[in-house]
Formats: structure tokens, sequence, C-alpha cells
């Protein structure tokens, strides 16, 4: 039975993994082949199926034979810097390196987000060296990039089903931050720009999603983001806003916490027993806080040259494109 299309993964790289492979396992497989093989670079051509005629063996010549011979595993991080220390991720890929002893055609392909091979993959101490060769590092966006490739030759006749589930793999990394850099959320800060201020905490509805691999807080408001971007000390998903409760967080060692909860109770900021989000950031006057030149100008239009807001909720960019910006249009 083959996989469902929509995984019910909750975890990340289930998910992500989940999904994948449902793909795959719905396309052809020599397209599965040649986008490992274009995503990865790996400059050979993967053992998979083989069709040959005139099959010379010692006693006979049959006319045809059709053979496959191949093991191809999977290992998924949907974080960055996955591999960048000694732990957990580098000790999967050691026990799953095991794999491939003594089948020369079976590869582990290791798929992270990382904009480039993490150099832990130049050494892979701890491998056995006769299968250091067959793990392969790619990123989701060299496999975007490859599907994205595949789809846009024109001499190509790509079959409906399998450029919607192509499409829709790619959109779904797309929609986890897989394919970019970004480490910068900006939210739309109508009331949370003055409470950042005051308390230094974004403060929403319990269990908001957000990318994974955010390291900076944006507020958009009035019109421009503001040029104080503060960096993300802490993400709280739910926590019931209650007087008891910042008692048991400052026992625990998460004054920060216990203060904001505090602070905002008493100032009659939000209620009594209702839950919420908290996202914990370094205040304004913080050395972590990065300070832009200036606040980033909205300029987006509609087609008729009317002002649209550049965000209502929430998007993602880089300090990296906000330190270089003057308008949004620049993002």
């Amino acid at each position: 039975m083959p996989s469902p299309l929509f995984s019910t993964y909750r975890s990340g790289e289930n998910r992500v993994t989940s999904s994948t492979i449902a793909v795959f396992e719905r396309i052809d497989l020599a397209l599965v082949q040649e986008l490992l093989e274009n995503a990865s670079g790996i400059g050979e051509e993967l053992r998979a199926v083989t069709f040959e005629n005139q099959v010379f063996n010692d006693d006979s010549v049959p006319d045809a034979r059709i053979s496959a011979r191949f093991t191809w595993w999977f290992e998924t991080k949907t974080t960055r810097g996955g591999y960048a220390a000694e732990g957990h991720g580098r000790d999967q890929v050691r026990n799953h390196s095991k794999q491939l002893i003594g089948d020369p055609d079976a590869r582990l392909f290791v798929l992270t987000p990382d904009p480039a091979q993490p150099t832990w993959f130049d050494v892979l101490d701890g491998v056995d060296a006769s299968v250091r060769d067959r793990i392969v590092w790619l990123s989701f966006l060299s496999l975007a990039e490859a599907v994205r490739a595949l789809l846009a030759d024109t001499a190509r006749l790509i079959g409906e089903q399998t450029r919607f589930l192509l499409t829709e793999l790619v959109a779904l990394y797309e929609a986890d931050g897989l394919l970019t850099s970004d480490d910068t959320v900006v939210v739309a800060a109508r009331a949370a720009w003055g409470e950042y201020l005051e308390y230094a905490a974004y403060v929403c509805q319990p269990n908001r999603s957000f990318r994974e691999g955010l390291t900076h807080f944006g507020f958009y408001y009035k019109g421009q983001i503001q040029a104080i971007v503060p960096k993300i000390i802490e993400w709280v998903p739910k926590v019931v806003f209650t007087k008891d409760i910042t008692a048991r967080y400052a026992a625990d060692g998460k004054e920060a916490l216990a203060t904001v909860i505090r602070r905002m109770l008493a100032d009659g900021v939000r209620a009594e027993s209702a839950p919420h989000g908290v996202v914990l950031l370094t205040p304004p006057d913080h050395h972590d806080t990065v300070r832009l030149g200036a606040p980033i100008v909205n300029n987006t239009k509609t087609e008729t040259g009317k002002a649209w807001a550049w965000t209502l909720g929430q998007r993602y960019t880089s300090l990296d494109r906000l330190a270089g910006a003057a308008h949004t249009s620049e993002l």
C-alpha cells in the first residue's frame, strides 16, 4: 500500500521525510534518480533499474535482462546546523552508515536546509572508510532547484500528476522555511511594538506557528519595519497567565518569563487565566539587539497603485537583507 501523500506525522523531520518519500513513490523512478543525481551533484549515475539486450553469460546469451539492485537510505534534518557540533545528528549518520558496508549499490542521502555542505561531511570521522564516498549530502534548496529545472524544461513530457506532486512538494519545503536562509520573523505590530518596548517580549495566541531556525524578531508598525530588531531568547508556545504560574516559573529559574507575566497582569495588559504564547526578546538597549540605520519604509503597492501592508500577520526575511534595505521592496 502506498504511503499516505499527506503525512500524519507531527514532527517536522518525520513529516517532511514522509511527504518526500510519498511523492517519490508516486512518480517515475527514473525521475527520482535524475533529481537525486542533479541535486547532489555526485557526478555519477545512480544504479537503479537496468534494461539490457543480448546479455552475455558464460554458457548462454539471453535476449534481454531487467534487473534492480540498489538501496537508498535517507536521513533528514529540518534545522540548520544539525551537524555543526558533536552530538545526536552525527551519531545518526555514523549509525546509518553501517547499512552501507558490504553493499556497493547503497547510498545514504543526508538532506538538510543548510545553505552549504556542513564541514563535518568533509571528514566523516567515525564512519567506515569504505563507505564515506557513498554518504551524499544535499540541501532542500538544491533538490527544489532540480525539481524546478525539470518542470521548466519544455522538451520534457511530464505528466500532470507528476507535475502537481513535485510542485506541491516544493511548496511544502517553502512553507516550512527549508529553502531560504531566513533568520528573522517580522510581525504586524499594532499593539505588539509598544508591548515589546515595555516588556521585552512578544505575546500572541497560544501555539502560534513559527519557522524553526529563527534568531531575531522584527516589528512592522505604522507602515515601516522598525529599526530595532531584538534577538530571540526563548519561545514558549503556550502558558496560562496566572499569579500562581509566575511563582512556579520563578522557582524553576525562569525569572524573565515570570516577570513578563507578572507585570502584564499587574498592568492589566492581559487577563488572568488566559492562555498565550510568549517570545522572550532582548531589550532595545541590549548588546544582542540589532539596530538598523533607519526604519524600513513600506512601498508595496497594488497593481492600481494603492498602498498595501507589507504584512498583516508575519513574514520572514534575514538580518542581511534588513541591514541593506531602505524600502520593503528590497527585501
